[in-house]
């Protein structure tokens, strides 16, 4: 665990005075437990560690939806900070958090490890639909214009693709496509390429795989098995130049990026390096034009890369406790889980 002033930031120094880059002016709109400097204070946040957020517009209000240890689900005025509704229950910890637009209701997608995937309509904070079984992981999409729920599972099948308005089972994915063994889930992504819908998968033994989900079809594996130090925790994806990009986030801190038709690590460019300890989140989102991934971590703190160039986009933007939840919107807010908090920023471009 890394001290507040560890290498890239001055001991003492406001978050807020650091994170001012030559390329992005960061500014903390709202916090809650009053731990960041400049911040407003927000209301009173989760009582145990953040470990998903999403975003979404509700009545035309733009949200933030957060999961956490302790077993809730807090929806957030994403400009404000004031708390929407009372929290949405869970079962257990909440790992996984998504959201998506349903004949014009948001949902929000909870999924927890051990019990259940549950669908919220968020405007009336009423229950939807569920899945009985535990996942570790979601992600929200499209398939032929339908939303589903991508779902990552520890037991078997391992993966499979589930609507959340109606709770139909759509399909699932054969645990062995291939002569491989296609491991437990720890973490998922969607993307639509080319009105394809592909997604991109995590598994215990840290390798990574892809699928093409409108053809159901697997599509080999991206990234091979890999332990210790260079183990995988965390992913996300991105359509960068017309090509689809895993990326992943490691134990030592590296995060690498790979192009999934060529199933090899993007070596060209400049490593996506500077973090001390495990890579617990990412978030992307393409912001003016820009496709940017945001990496948190065990060392406190989050940087903002350009996957286009892969030069970093501002300073570091440094926190009381380890990051381990991450979610940024096309309009530039970044939505930070750190301890048991939540922080948000808003950034400009210049």
């Amino acid at each position: 665990m890394t001290d507040l002033g560890h290498e890239g930031g001055t001991r003492g120094e406001s978050a807020a005075t650091r994170a001012a880059g030559p390329e992005m002016a960061w500014r903390v709109e709202w916090a809650t437990g009053g731990v960041i400097a400049g911040s407003t204070k927000a209301a009173t946040g989760h009582a145990d560690w953040v470990r998903s957020a999403a975003t979404a517009m509700v009545d035309g209000r733009a949200v933030a939806v957060t999961g956490a240890d302790d077993e809730a689900v807090l929806v957030w005025d994403l400009a404000t900070g004031e708390r929407i509704g009372a929290p949405l229950p869970a079962r257990g910890s909440v790992w996984a958090v998504a959201t998506k637009m349903v004949d014009g209701r948001a949902l929000a997608v909870i999924a927890d490890p051990s019990a259940l995937v549950q669908s919220w309509d968020l405007a009336d904070g009423r229950p939807v639909a569920s899945f009985a079984g535990g996942a570790w992981a979601a992600a929200t999409g499209l398939l032929k214009g339908r939303p589903v729920v991508l779902i990552g599972r520890q037991c078997v099948p391992r993966l499979l693709l589930w609507d959340p308005a109606t709770g139909e089972n759509v399909c699932q994915f054969v645990s062995e496509p291939s002569s491989e063994r296609i491991g437990a889930v720890g973490a998922v992504a969607m993307a639509l390429v080319n009105g394809r819908s592909k997604a991109i998968t995590l598994h215990d033994d840290s390798t990574v795989h892809a699928w093409c989900l409108t053809e159901h079809q697997y599509r080999g594996r991206v990234a091979p098995s890999t332990g210790g130090a260079q183990q995988r925790v965390s992913l996300t994806t991105a359509v960068v130049g017309g090509r689809l990009v895993a990326i992943t986030g490691n134990w030592n801190g590296q995060v690498q990026v790979w192009d999934v038709a060529a199933r090899t690590e993007v070596t060209e460019r400049a490593p996506l390096t500077g973090h001390a300890g495990p890579v617990w989140a990412l978030a992307t989102a393409v912001v003016d034009g820009r496709p940017l991934v945001a990496a948190g971590g065990d060392d406190r703190t989050v940087r903002v890369w350009d996957m286009a160039t892969h030069r970093q986009v501002g300073s570091d933007l440094v926190f009381p406790s380890e990051v381990t939840a991450l979610t940024m919107t096309s309009e530039g807010r970044l939505v930070v889980g750190f301890g048991s908090d939540i922080a948000v920023w808003q950034h400009s471009l210049r």
